[in-house]
């Protein structure tokens, strides 16, 4: 009586290895040949399951990050049906198991950032919110994505002063809210954000990311802190060459992403690469 569980859960799987062709192959061919395919929903997941739910949950979770990384490997971008793959996939980990940190982590760090899907993200980092009470990175994130993608300031103040009241949350978001409320610095507010991330990175390949991406912001700040100072001295904004030839600059420091910096009237500075990877 006790086989008939795990048997059950080891037929459902291999069931659910057949949708796509050569799951099982190798490690290696499955990271860079597999399909985007057919996600089965939440309420079909529970059902094939068999009281296993957070067993399927892993599998599936595992699958998603293999299905990226083996993108990721072969310097393949992800199409917009990927990306919707993606987000149903960890929709269906997180019904099967809502208490799984990993989906709503790698959630954060794909969608609101690779995929250009914040709304997706903080849907998903909602949910989680409803479950892991006691989690501050769910709304940590939920309000960074609010404030930097979407503009949002009132609602990111809000659920960065949730996230502060959470035990373990750390000492400066509660100033990191109040400083939203009227509208901080944005990509400073990033680099706080990203270093946060990457001290809680586990992933090499969400590591390698997110140092990417920090040395991306960091070179943005480093010509916005030299822009403030031209402007102060100068009373006008001046072109990038200018902060080299005046010395305010060794040199321009370069977009990792291949871009090209884009001075705004403001004196904030984006890159033509939006800090995503480019598509072949």
């Amino acid at each position: 009586m006790r086989l008939i569980w795990p048997s059950g859960l080891l037929i459902t799987l291999v069931f659910y290895s057949l949708i796509v062709p050569g799951l099982w192959n190798s490690r290696e061919q499955v990271r860079t040949e597999i399909p985007a395919g057919y996600i089965i929903p939440s309420q079909f997941s529970r059902v094939l399951a068999l009281g296993h739910k957070g067993l399927l949950s892993d599998f599936l979770f595992l699958k998603t990050a293999t299905f990226v990384g083996g993108r990721s490997g072969m310097g393949q971008p992800l199409t917009e049906e990927d990306w919707q793959y993606v987000a149903a996939s960890l929709d269906v980990v997180t019904d099967l198991d809502p208490y799984f940190t990993d989906p709503y982590v790698l959630a954060e760090g794909l969608l609101a950032w690779d995929a250009g899907k914040p709304e997706e993200a903080n849907r998903l980092l909602k949910k989680g919110m409803e479950y892991r009470t006691l989690d501050w990175r769910l709304p940590f994130y939920v309000g960074f994505n609010s404030f930097y993608f979407l503009q949002d300031y009132a609602s990111a103040a809000e659920y960065i002063m949730q996230a502060a009241k959470l035990p373990g949350s750390p000492s400066y978001l509660s100033t990191l809210a109040a400083r939203l409320a009227y509208y901080g610095g944005q990509s400073r507010t990033a680099l706080l954000f990203l270093q946060q991330m990457l001290e809680e990175a586990s992933d090499p390949l969400m590591q390698k990311r997110l140092q990417k991406r920090l040395t991306a912001l960091q070179n943005a700040v480093i010509i916005e802190n030299a822009l403030a100072e031209f402007k102060e001295r100068e009373e006008r904004l001046p072109a990038f060459g200018e902060l080299v030839e005046k010395g305010y600059l060794n040199e321009l420091p370069p977009d990792p992403y291949g871009g090209e910096w884009i001075l705004l009237p403001s004196g904030r500075v984006f890159s033509t690469s939006k800090f995503v990877e480019r598509r072949e």
